[in-house]
């Protein structure tokens, strides 16, 4: 897939070198210099440009892109008015960070349907972790329930999934597992990636360096990790 991502801060920088990573095209625009220069050599194009300048907005290869995400964080005005442009002249999917409410309902206002909040986001997972022993990634659903990613307890390894009897013992339930798995990507670069193993069976065994991805309350999570560490 192609990108564009506006904003070559901390999150968007990060976030388009994970997507090169993956084998994806990524063309990264910031209006300093210095920091389109430090990612040249690590994006697949990079530009340095005035996002609000609606001439230059109109020069980037809109029609040629799948996604364009605008990720400026501190400049709210800079970010309303790159986000109209955009609306204005490229039909392809908008995503725009919002780093308050009010950014929030201003984007939503103009008619922005993926609106992503990082920060906050952020927040929220390093609660769970830090409140769940052993959590290493989580999305918070509401306030009672979770999804946690964790790394396998030791008390599990070698054990099926019928045997562990997460959902009987604990309520809680495992959505999938991760194993980890070298391959290269589209620039045939060689990546660790942990691959999805799809919906567990019972007769699916537990291996070291598995990464269980769980639902449920984080009080019952937190048990399960607790009690089988």
């Amino acid at each position: 897939m192609k990108f564009i991502i506006i904003g070559l801060g901390n999150f968007g920088s990060t976030l388009g070198l994970r997507l090169v990573e993956d084998g994806h095209e990524v063309l990264g625009v910031d209006e300093n210099l210095s920091i389109v220069n430090l990612f040249q050599d690590k994006l697949t194009h990079t530009i340095c440009m005035d996002a609000t300048d609606e001439l230059a907005v109109q020069r980037l290869p809109l029609s040629d892109t799948d996604v364009v995400i605008i990720s400026i964080g501190e400049d709210i005005g800079a970010s309303v008015t790159t986000t109209a442009l955009l609306k204005k002249y490229c039909s392809t999917k908008i995503i725009s960070r919002a780093i308050s409410p009010v950014h929030h309902t201003i984007l939503e206002a103009m008619g922005i349907e993926d609106i992503i909040h990082p920060e906050a986001d952020f927040a929220d997972q390093l609660a769970t972790r830090l409140i769940v022993d052993g959590a290493l990634r989580a999305l918070v659903l509401d306030k009672k329930f979770e999804i946690v990613e964790a790394s396998l307890p030791a008390g599990l390894e070698g054990k099926t999934v019928g045997e562990a009897g997460l959902r009987e013992r604990y309520d809680v339930s495992i959505v999938t597992i991760l194993k980890k798995q070298e391959r290269r990507n589209l620039l045939g670069v060689k990546v660790e990636r942990n691959e999805v193993s799809g919906v567990p069976r019972p007769d699916m065994v537990f291996q070291s360096g598995d990464i269980l991805v769980l639902f449920g309350k984080t009080q019952d999570i937190q048990k399960f990790l607790k009690e089988m560490k």
